[in-house]
């Protein structure tokens, strides 16, 4: 079941440096909802105070109806929040399905004396985590690469089992940071098709952080735009596209080239 995701006035000081200010966007559950703006904007920095990595300054965070501000992210991940980061983390020398499994561990009911005789429990446990595996990876389209070392697999692959195995946590709430980053053009079609299908079929709700307009406008319902650290503007893809405080921070032109 997805969940909400509610920021109010969250912000954050790193010494003198207000690295996010004041920033406020609610996030409907179902929905995905992407964060934009230039380098150094306080994109990442949003992921990590929401998944708990930074301690807000100010502000609140809510998942749902519960506040989970200043929960460590264990805690945070256990309520149903999980995100992928701009660098790809997975075990390279582990096939697809391995990864994914890795993912799924949390979720395993079985203790020590168990695994070592090798219990029923155990066995049911496993059983069960392979088949999620292989349908998880069936929904990001990596089925035929599931004994394939990580390492071996395309760019574009990589960031798809990435995607896999966050969702071996079952999330309510999948922020992804830059999951675009370096994709070609057929790759990042291919993206814009998963996500679509994580939201329709999973009913998850989507955090979006990326530079990569082609999915950003493809794929959003609504965005948000920061810039300075600060909220610039809020909206549909196409009210955004044809903001010129964004085109001007962020686009890099007149409204109608953006």
């Amino acid at each position: 079941m997805s969940a909400s995701l509610v920021v109010e006035d969250l912000g954050i000081r790193f010494g003198g440096l207000v690295a996010l200010d004041a920033v406020s966007m609610r996030v409907a559950p179902g929905s995905i909802h992407a964060v934009i703006g230039p380098n150094g904007a306080g994109k990442t920095t949003l992921l990590n105070l929401v998944t708990g990595l930074y301690r807000p300054t100010t502000g609140r965070v809510a998942l749902g109806e519960e506040t989970i501000t200043g929960l460590p992210p264990h805690r945070i991940a256990a309520r149903g929040v999980a995100r992928t980061f701009q660098n790809t983390e997975l075990f390279a020398e582990l096939s697809a399905r391995e990864n994914v499994l890795v993912g799924l561990h949390r979720h395993l009911r079985y203790g020590i004396a168990a695994a070592t005789l090798r219990l029923p429990g155990y066995r049911r446990a496993e059983r069960e985590a392979a088949r999620r595996a292989e349908r998880l990876l069936a929904l990001v389209g990596l089925r035929e690469q599931a004994e394939t070392a990580a390492g071996d697999l395309a760019l574009g692959q990589q960031r798809r089992l990435e995607l896999a195995r966050a969702l071996a946590t079952r999330p309510r709430l999948l922020m992804l940071d830059e999951p675009a980053a370096g994709l070609r053009a057929s790759e990042a079609d291919e993206l814009i098709g998963v996500l679509r299908r994580l939201r329709d079929e999973l009913g998850l709700t989507l955090v979006l952080i990326d530079h990569v307009m082609r999915v950003v406008m493809g794929v959003s319902e609504r965005i948000t735009v920061l810039n300075h650290g600060r909220k610039l503007a809020e909206g549909t893809p196409e009210e955004v596209r044809r903001n010129p405080a964004v085109v001007a921070a962020y686009l890099g032109g007149a409204p109608h080239d953006a």
